[in-house]
């Protein structure tokens, strides 16, 4: 009997131990594979950005270059990125200018500033598209699309029906709210001019894209207005 307790007792032991051992192997595998997954998923991310950057490898107009500027920062702000050694991705753009604008300027940049002229001119544009009470809670953009003579008469300033609409500006003028108006009207003209000229009068080709030797992802793009 004593020798078939300690015999017993050898068994449970040793089917103890293989159940210990199996758990410890099933949950060593369990870990594994969920690392694999994060890597995998970690690795789809990078490529599905990758794809969509190669879209982008043609001649692109200016407001699809702004959309370029968009998805780099998403991609350069990512995980990826940032804890996964991947590298930036970096976007340099030859730019002939436009006339008479301290925005877009002729020059060679990185698609950051580009972005950041965007951020600027859009800021101003918007301050010109808010009611104001001197113009009677009523937008610059608003009176910018209204004759001479229809902004005298929302400023109560008396024009005779006789005087033609291009003369009716000197009345305008002699009035300080309503002269005021006409500048900002002739701002918000140019302003919104040189932004549309930029999006859809502007060109741009991608001369040259780098891939990384390691890993065969870009690592930098570059572009050219024609």
């Amino acid at each position: 009997m004593e020798n078939a307790s300690k015999a017993l007792i050898m068994a449970g032991s040793v089917l103890i131990a293989i159940l210990v051992i199996g758990m410890l192997v099933l949950g060593y595998r369990n870990l594994s594979s969920l690392e694999q997954q994060k890597e995998d998923s970690e690795s789809d991310s990078t490529l599905n950005y990758m794809v969509k950057f190669e879209q982008f490898n043609r001649t692109l107009y200016g407001s699809e270059l702004l959309s370029l500027a968009n998805l780099q920062e998403d991609y350069n702000s990512s995980y990826d990125v940032n804890y996964e050694g991947y590298d930036r991705i970096e976007i340099t753009v030859v730019t002939k200018g436009i006339v008479n604008s301290s925005y877009f300027k002729e020059g060679t940049y990185s698609l950051d500033a580009i972005s950041k002229d965007q951020n600027k001119i859009e800021t101003a544009i918007s301050q010109y598209e808010k009611p104001k009470s001197e113009y009677n809670n009523k937008s610059v953009k608003y009176y910018s699309a209204k004759r001479n003579r229809e902004i005298a008469s929302d400023f109560d300033i008396s024009v005779p029906s006789s005087v033609p609409d291009y003369d009716i500006e000197s009345y305008l003028r002699s009035n300080s709210t309503t002269a005021k108006l006409l500048e900002e009207i002739q701002e918000y003209k140019n302003l919104t001019t040189i932004y549309n000229e930029f999006r859809t009068g502007k060109k741009f080709k991608c001369t040259n894209v780098i891939y990384n030797n390691q890993n065969g992802r870009i690592s930098s793009m570059y572009y050219e207005e024609i």
